[in-house]
């Protein structure tokens, strides 16, 4: 399929039919191009070259990330330990590399590349591998519980001079930006002999980590798993001082709560299919009924500015009452 990119938009080429036919005639001279001060009539021989019944428009579109992730996994990184291992001699690939390969604009391939939480180690783009990034921050999490910086913030390049021995800066870098809200230390005016020190302070971000966390344990685990075993397991896990909570597994788990042994599985909505149908299929084979708050961060990602979540459900969902409470079904007759 063709598309149009500009700077930050992505367009589906589309054909389309017209009733009247378009003649194709060069050299022809229509408006302007006739001489409006001849008096006489001219006559010029003009061979129509082609007959057109169709042309092409374009409709914005949102771009298909799907091959990026599938290209970037080709060669994830693990650590400069194991870049010449067999495993890790898969292609790598630069910004232009991917601008090449990828059907989206730059700005969206930028905004694809933060949300895939791809690294830029020298000069190319990568993944990091899930058992390295976890060995990663928690090496960051100890350094913070040792030095007490989990609520007073840690010091960029204090945290970058600890660990770089350990591992890349940029990787370092990389882990920050994704796990942690950056700050600064507030200056106090009226004590004059205070210097004014510009230092980067990064926060863990309380969500962000705990969801992390939840994800380390559900991969782990195979089909259902106890959610109040889960819902423990998972609060020992995390940082001290830090509460997990249900929102935080949003587009990641579903919580099947109608019996009473409740149980979790991982779902996460970057498995699902990019097209817009065949994610409403895919979700109605896993479970027949949705409630509002369980479907939409796994929809969410399919909103235009012209069709938000609602919309998209009323196109292909159908809604009915349970308990008292709204859910959506397919709209297609079960078999």
């Amino acid at each position: 399929m063709a598309v149009l990119c500009t700077k930050d938009k992505t367009y589906d080429i589309k054909e389309a039919e017209i009733s009247n036919s378009m003649l194709i005639i060069p050299q022809l001279k229509t408006g302007q191009d006739l001489d409006g001060d001849s008096l006489g009539q001219e006559l010029n021989i003009r061979q129509v070259t082609s007959t057109k019944y169709n042309y092409y428009e374009l409709r914005h579109c949102k771009p298909k990330m799907k091959k990026l992730r599938l290209l970037l996994e080709e060669n994830m990184y693990s650590g400069k330990e194991c870049e010449e291992d067999e495993e890790h001699q898969g292609r790598k690939y630069t910004y232009d590399d991917l601008l090449n390969l990828v059907q989206a604009s730059r700005i969206e391939l930028q905004t694809a590349l933060k949300k895939v939480q791809a690294c830029k180690l020298e000069g190319y783009w990568r993944i990091l591998d899930f058992q390295f990034l976890s060995l990663v921050l928690s090496h960051v999490i100890q350094l913070c519980d040792e030095n007490d910086w989990i609520k007073s913030g840690m010091p960029y390049e204090e945290c970058m001079k600890t660990l770089e021995e350990l591992f890349p800066r940029e990787v370092l870098d990389h882990v920050l930006q994704s796990y942690a809200d950056k700050a600064k230390p507030s200056s106090t005016e009226d004590d004059e002999d205070q210097m004014e020190i510009d230092v980067d302070f990064y926060y863990l971000n309380e969500d962000k980590v705990c969801r992390f966390f939840a994800e380390q344990i559900l991969k782990h685990s195979k089909g259902k798993f106890n959610y109040e075993d889960f819902s423990n397991t998972w609060q020992q896990t995390v940082p001290s001082g830090m509460q997990t909570m249900d929102q935080q597994l949003q587009g990641m788990a579903l919580i099947d709560r109608s019996s009473q042994l409740q149980t979790i599985t991982y779902y996460s909505v970057d498995d699902l299919p990019e097209d817009v149908a065949e994610r409403f299929d895919e979700l109605f084979r896993t479970k027949e009924k949705w409630s509002l708050e369980e479907i939409s961060p796994y929809i969410r990602d399919l909103t235009t500015d012209k069709l938000d979540v609602g919309g998209l459900l009323t196109k292909y969902a159908r809604s009915s009452m349970q308990n008292g409470v709204k859910v959506f079904n397919s709209r297609k007759p079960s078999l």
